[in-house]
């Protein structure tokens, strides 16, 4: 497929999967700047099947990986320069998992590296592209489930050793495998109603009309996508700002907060948005939300989205939500804390090669500092939920213990009404949610207040 003079495909998917890894972008995101570049008659199906390629291959990455290391022997991809190294990744891809014709797959990654490298590269590619074709995995994956059981499950459901690890421990190994599986599975949609332009039957019946299939939820304002003859992204009243797409756990975080009209919440993080955005529906449109966030582009999008949703009730400031500041304090707050992502391995593949017990750990400490700052924000009596999007008692109940005996937090008994309990002695008072189980994100939820 030609874009435009001498822009391939893989060209395409490897710029993106490099901004990716490189600026920790989400592949959508990655994309649309890939695409700034894009002209020619073919750019709407080449977005398509460029993100159906970039999706697959950062969920797959370990298996890939594990092929091409196994060539390599002695050195991994890692070594390698990283432009390179996802080409390898393309055509590894294209004939393992695509089973594109291994000529033809090798043929366009080679043109490119002859054009962004040299002559002994494109050699070097070329046989290495051939033994790639030749490479028998189900072989290679039976050898190493007889020496290394957990290195087994990480390359065969394509996780990283850490994550493996952790889910065994945490679930027993049978349940981790399910655990595993579904994260490997397409992911599920959810909309939620825009409340200040409509309500969840009146979407039901729209959505039913224009062919998506949909079903009711125990969250009242979302409804599950079942199928559907064209994405809802495409419909009037997606483009009219009448329902969002939301994860079900996401969308439960401002139900269990419950802020009233007329109340001062603070979001003290905030982008993309869409926690924010339910809260102000729920309010009405009445009273005021301070949604801080330290990304000032992310600020600039959410910004756009209010436009569309018909938002007036939120003040976007850009700040650190680790050290943000209001004299006249908040009856509500909103911490969606910034986490190692471990729970949406489904819908963003990506994260799952981003984060070491290291990097974990300095989030752990960013987390603590946002429940001391919401605790400073709060007014007395005021309430919170702390949430996040991972599946590690690390960052969930562990932090709320942080928050009850170092910050001075304590915890509302909430009906959850749906969905599991937790871990640790505060089990029965938290929230959590696993994609194998309720077919949605890993999700924790907690309510706080300020005595």
């Amino acid at each position: 497929m030609e874009l435009f003079y001498r822009v391939s495909l893989q060209e395409i998917v490897a710029d993106a999967l490099s901004l990716v890894e490189e600026r920790e972008l989400s592949s959508k995101h990655a994309l649309e700047r890939v695409f700034r570049k894009v002209a020619g008659n073919d750019r709407e199906k080449a977005r398509g099947l460029a993100h159906a390629y970039v999706f697959e291959i950062e969920k797959w990455r370990g298996k890939i990986d594990f092929i091409i290391n196994s060539i390599l022997r002695g050195s991994t991809v890692e070594d390698l320069d990283p432009y390179l190294a996802n080409l390898l990744r393309i055509g590894t891809f294209e004939i393992h998992f695509r089973k594109v014709p291994p000529a033809v797959a090798t043929d366009s990654i080679i043109r490119v590296v002859k054009e962004r490298f040299d002559l002994s590269r494109a050699r070097f590619v070329n046989a290495l592209m051939r033994s790639i074709e030749g490479f028998d995995v189900e072989r290679a994956l039976k050898k190493l489930k007889e020496r290394d059981r957990i290195g087994w499950l990480s390359v065969r459901f394509s996780h990283p050793r850490w994550y493996v690890e952790y889910a065994i421990d945490l679930l027993g190994y049978d349940e981790a495998v399910k655990l595993l599986l579904s994260n490997n599975r397409p992911q599920r949609y959810y909309v939620r109603a825009n409340t200040l332009k409509t309500d969840v039957d009146s979407l039901r019946d729209y959505l039913e009309e224009n062919g998506v299939r949909t079903a009711l939820t125990p969250v009242p304002d979302v409804l599950k996508v079942l199928e559907y003859r064209k994405p809802v992204t495409r419909l009037e009243w997606y483009r009219e700002g009448k329902f969002v797409i939301q994860d079900l756990a996401s969308a439960y975080v401002a139900h269990v907060l419950n802020p009233e009209p007329g109340e001062r919440v603070l979001d003290l993080a905030a982008a993309p948005g869409s926690k924010t955005f339910h809260a102000a529906a729920l309010m009405e449109n009445r009273g005021e939300i301070v949604a801080v966030d330290y990304s000032y582009d992310r600020l600039m999008r959410m910004r756009e989205k209010m436009k569309l949703l018909g938002i007036e009730n939120v003040k976007l400031v850009h700040a650190d939500g680790q050290s943000f500041r209001d004299g006249e304090g908040f009856d509500r707050v909103i911490l969606d804390a910034p986490c190692s992502s471990s729970g949406t391995y489904r819908q963003f593949p990506e994260v799952k090669w981003r984060f070491n017990e290291d990097k974990i750990r300095k989030i752990i400490s960013v987390q603590r500092n946002m429940l001391r700052n919401a605790y400073e924000n709060l007014r007395d009596g005021g309430e919170m939920t702390y949430s996040t999007c991972s599946i590690r008692i690390d960052e969930d109940e562990e932090n709320v213990l942080f928050a009850l005996e170092k910050v001075g937090l304590e915890l509302v008994k909430h009906d959850f009404g749906w969905g599991d309990r937790g871990f640790l002695e505060i089990g029965d008072w938290v929230f959590r949610t696993w994609t194998h189980r309720h077919d949605c994100n890993g999700f924790f939820i907690a309510k706080l207040r300020k005595a």
